[in-house]
C-alpha cells in the first residue's frame, strides 16, 4: 500500500467512530502529516521504507522537537498500518534512534511576584481562571472549562471534570487528561474570598463559565498581561508556579500531585523535586543542625 493511502485511511479512522482522537491531537498529527511526512514519503510503499532511510531522515531535522513530533506521528500511521492491514513483516522503526530534545525549564513567579499578580490582576477579564490556576494548579484547559457551578464556594471545593479545547475552528469540551485528572481541589481562603467577591459582582448565571474568553483568548491574555510588566510567562507556568511553590512551602510531593491531577508522583518528582537547590538548602541546614547538637 501506497504511504498516501495509508495516510487517508489512518486520518480517517481517527476521525470518527471507536478509535478517534481529540481534535486537537488530530490536529497536531495533520499539521506533521502535511509539514514533513508526505514532502519525504509520498508515492512510497510502507513496506519499503526501512530503517535506514527513517535514520537518515530524522537526523536530517536541524532540530530535535520538530524531528521526534514527525518521527512520532509517522510511526503511529505505520504500526496502525502493519496492525491494521496484518502486515507481518519487522517493525523497522523499533531501530530508529531519536535525538534528544533538550529539557524546556519553565519559567515560574516567586511568591512575591504571584501574590501581586494576583492583585494587580483584579477586575481582568481572565482574573477567575488564572486565580484558580495560581492557587490549585489546574491546566488552563480544565480552568477555563470550569463553570460556577463546579465551584463550591461553601466549602471552598473545585470539581474538576473535563477540559475546554480548540482546533480546526472550533471550542468543544472533552473529559480531563487523565483518569487521576478527573478530581476535586481545594481552593485557599484568599482564593474563596476574592471569588465570592467577584460572584456578588458578575451575578452569573449558575451555568456560566469563570471566564467568557475562549482557551487561545485565555492564553493570549495572560502572556501579554504579564508581557506588558516584563514578565515572561504564560498560562501553564501558572500551573508550573503552584507546584512549585507549593513543594518549596512544605506541602508533600503526593498531596502537590494530586492537586495536579498528575497520573503519577513521578511526574511531580522530575518538574518540582529535581535541581530544586532551595530544598536541598533546607535539607543540609537541618542536616548541620542535628549533627553539630550532637557535639
Amino acid at each position: 500500500m501506497l504511504f498516501d493511502e495509508a495516510v487517508y485511511l489512518y486520518v480517517e479512522a481517527k476521525s470518527e467512530g471507536r478509535k478517534k482522537v481529540r481534535p486537537n491531537t488530530l490536529e497536531g498529527y495533520l499539521s506533521a502529516i502535511k509539514c514533513h511526512l508526505m514532502p519525504k514519503w509520498s508515492g512510497r510503499e510502507v513496506e519499503s521504507i526501512t530503517a535506514d532511510e527513517m535514520q537518515a531522515w530524522v537526523d536530517g531535522f536541524s532540530k530535535a522537537g520538530a524531528a521526534r513530533k514527525a518521527f512520532f506521528t509517522f510511526r503511529q500511521i505505520y504500526r496502525w498500518h502493519l496492525r491494521e492491514h496484518r502486515v507481518r513483516i519487522y517493525d523497522e522503526t523499533q531501530s530508529v534512534e531519536l535525538p534528544t530534545a533538550p529539557r524546556r525549564k519553565p519559567s515560574t513567579l516567586s511568591a512575591k511576584q504571584a501574590n501581586r499578580a494576583m492583585r494587580d490582576m483584579r477586575g481582568e477579564s481572565f482574573e477567575p481562571c488564572a486565580l484558580v490556576q495560581l492557587s490549585c494548579g489546574l491546566r488552563p484547559c480544565e480552568a477555563i472549562a470550569l463553570t460556577w457551578a463546579d465551584v463550591n464556594l461553601a466549602t471552598g471545593e473545585v470539581s474538576v471534570t473535563k477540559g475546554l479545547h480548540e482546533a480546526m475552528g472550533r471550542v468543544y469540551e472533552s473529559p480531563t487528561k487523565t483518569e487521576k485528572s478527573t478530581r476535586t481541589v481545594v481552593l485557599p481562603s484568599y482564593a474563596v474570598e476574592r471569588l465570592r467577591q467577584l460572584k456578588r459582582s458578575l451575578r452569573p448565571r449558575k451555568g456560566d463559565r469563570l471566564c467568557a474568553s475562549t482557551p487561545s483568548q485565555y492564553r493570549r491574555h495572560v502572556r501579554s498581561w504579564f508581557a506588558r510588566r516584563g514578565v515572561r510567562m504564560c498560562a501553564q507556568w501558572l500551573r508550573h508556579t503552584y507546584g512549585t511553590l507549593a513543594v518549596k512551602s512544605g506541602v508533600p510531593l503526593e498531596t502537590v500531585s494530586l492537586m495536579l491531577g498528575h497520573s503519577s508522583t513521578s511526574m511531580a518528582y522530575e518538574h518540582y523535586l529535581i535541581g530544586n537547590s532551595s530544598l536541598m538548602r533546607d535539607a543540609q541546614r537541618s542536616f548541620t543542625k542535628l549533627v553539630m547538637a550532637a557535639g
